[in-house]
């Protein structure tokens, strides 16, 4: 080391080479393959079970759906009311009627000679049901075709019911509509 200058001693007699990937690649994907393989598997594995487990589960609520209302329709055969408002209040989740406006024709007959004392009866309730429908009227429980202060029931909705007078005039009893009027 004259004069500050360094020089580094190479051998030029060895040959270069270059060093070869494979064999380091290779052993990566093994370790791969070897801790994702399982992991894989494990995954399939839990998500099978949960699957069997919720299918399980959505059987199960299915029975009970199924007994419950097997026990409304025969709590509605039977005329039963107290025992429809127990199941309907045991249910877990509240059932949501899909509402739609409905179109009300009232025919008047002019020239009448029948008067009739307009309806005065207050709809407590309505036990719903496609072929057997149910109104709590006054306190008492009504189907179609029954009379009440000499109106017969033509029609029980999912929120009205109407009623046809001697004279064909019809009248109709909004379940809800007493609520809005004494908000006011």
């Amino acid at each position: 080391m004259k004069g500050g200058t360094s020089k580094a001693n190479i051998d030029v007699s060895i040959p270069y080479r270059e060093e070869t990937v494979k064999i380091p690649a290779i052993i990566s994907i093994v370790a791969v393959l070897l801790v994702a393989a399982p992991l894989v598997f494990w995954i399939y594995t839990i998500n099978a079970e949960g699957a069997k487990s919720t299918d399980i589960a959505r059987y199960e609520h299915l029975i009970a759906s199924v007994k419950n209302d097997a026990a409304a329709v025969d709590a509605m055969l039977r005329n039963d009311a107290v025992e429809l408002a127990r199941i309907n209040a045991m249910r877990k989740k509240p059932v949501v009627t899909l509402v739609v406006p409905e179109v009300v024709i009232v025919e008047e007959k002019k020239g009448s000679s029948n008067s009739q004392d307009l309806l005065s009866a207050e709809l407590e309730g309505i036990f719903w049901h496609p072929s057997n429908p149910l109104a709590c009227i006054n306190g008492d429980t009504y189907r179609i075709g029954d009379k009440v202060q000499g109106y017969e029931i033509v029609r029980i909705g999912k929120e009205s019911v109407r009623f046809k007078a001697l004279d064909g005039t019809i009248t109709q009893l909004n379940m809800y509509e007493n609520l809005f009027k004494k908000k006011k």
